[in-house]
């Protein structure tokens, strides 16, 4: 095991000098695929912007599949770079798929490398494999800080958040400014659709956490004779339970198409980076706990789902699907941060967690 996280270890710090966006994972892709190639004997099957490693054994009905993310997020100075951890989980994956080579364990083993989790548009394509492959329960993790390094972090039900981008368009008519009676000006079903906020996004009306964020509000332009006539309100809106989040977003755009009907404007809504809940399997918390516990490793169950989305949630629509945090230190910087820097740490526990899983 030593010499797997070793592996792991250099492999990481590859990886982080050659950072892509999602959907662009081609170089990250290749070094991989040449890592397995090098390292072990197994079977490696290439999707186009993904792949996926298989252990087979012969007589072997149980399929186990562990899925590590390639992507890189944009940094402070616009260039990508992995301030998520990418380089990490997929270099963790990788070695434990090297570590398989030659073992024999009762069951064929998958290791999914997957693109673009960053936008949620890697996973969907991804679960093609489940139309190849005989696999009975999928596996992965994310490090997160904030919480002691090497602890796995367990949660029943929801794991992370279901969200969606909603890009709310208003389209009026500009005329000008002197005579704002000829046109129609957004700006003002605009405004009065925060004026609804508090009823939107009311707890009393969910089951869980939800939460609506504007990102962007645009309207018009510094142009002081012309009267706006078009403008666009972005916000990020999420949930803990799927079926929280569909009632957001549908209290949102009846919302905002009843002000701007009121108003003469026309509305077109549209939604983007859509992340289903990840939720744990309960058939598989009790593996993965004593899975953790035979390794040595602290358990910890934070206090609620992460905020942050997961586009691991679509495994889970067709078969039982389990993910965990890896502690990355109490005091380290948080994720998508400048400073964020993956933990050694993180790659020793995952690998513990994951190679004492497979016995199970």
């Amino acid at each position: 095991m030593e010499k797997t996280t070793e592996l792991a270890k250099k492999l990481q710090k590859h990886l982080h000098t050659i950072p892509e966006l999602s959907g662009c994972e081609t170089e990250t892709k290749k070094a991989l695929i040449d890592f397995l190639k090098q390292e072990s004997d197994l079977e490696i099957i290439d999707c186009g912007k993904w792949f996926y490693a298989a252990h087979r054994e012969e007589g072997a009905e149980e399929g186990m599949a562990f899925r590590a993310d390639m992507d890189a997020v944009t940094g402070a100075d616009s260039r990508p770079y992995h301030g998520c951890g990418h380089d990490g989980h997929s270099s963790v994956m990788a070695a434990l798929a090297a570590w398989t080579a030659g073992k024999s364990f009762g069951k064929n083993l998958f290791f999914l490398f997957q693109h673009a989790e960053e936008t949620s548009a890697g996973a969907a394509e991804c679960c093609a494999i489940f139309n190849k492959e005989k696999i009975g329960a999928i596996y992965g993790f994310h490090n997160c800080p904030g919480f002691p390094a090497g602890s796995v972090l367990m949660l029943h039900d929801t794991f992370a958040c279901a969200s969606k981008g909603l890009r709310l368009i208003f389209e009026g008519s500009q005329t000008h400014a002197a005579y704002p009676e000829n046109g129609r000006n957004p700006i003002f079903p605009m405004a009065a659709f925060f004026g609804r906020w508090q009823a939107l996004t009311d707890p009393k009306q969910y089951g869980g956490l939800v939460l609506a964020t504007p990102v962007c509000f645009s309207a018009g332009s510094p142009s002081f004779g012309v009267a706006a006539g078009s403008g666009e309100i972005d916000l990020t809106l999420r949930a803990w339970y799927d079926a929280d989040l569909e009632k957001l977003v549908s209290g949102a755009v009846q919302t905002a198409s009843m002000l701007a009907d009121r108003a003469g404007i026309k509305l077109t809504a549209a939604e983007q980076d859509v992340f289903p809940a990840t939720v744990n399997a309960p058939a598989l918390y009790g593996k993965v706990e004593a899975a953790a516990r035979q390794a040595g490793l602290d358990c910890l169950t934070p206090p609620e789902p992460f905020r942050w989305s997961e586009d691991f949630g679509h495994y889970g629509a067709h078969c039982p699907a389990f993910f965990c945090g890896i502690g990355a230190g109490e005091n380290t910087p948080g994720l998508h941060t400048p400073d964020y820097r993956w933990n050694d740490a993180v790659t020793e526990a995952a690998l513990k967690l994951f190679t004492n899983l497979i016995h199970i």
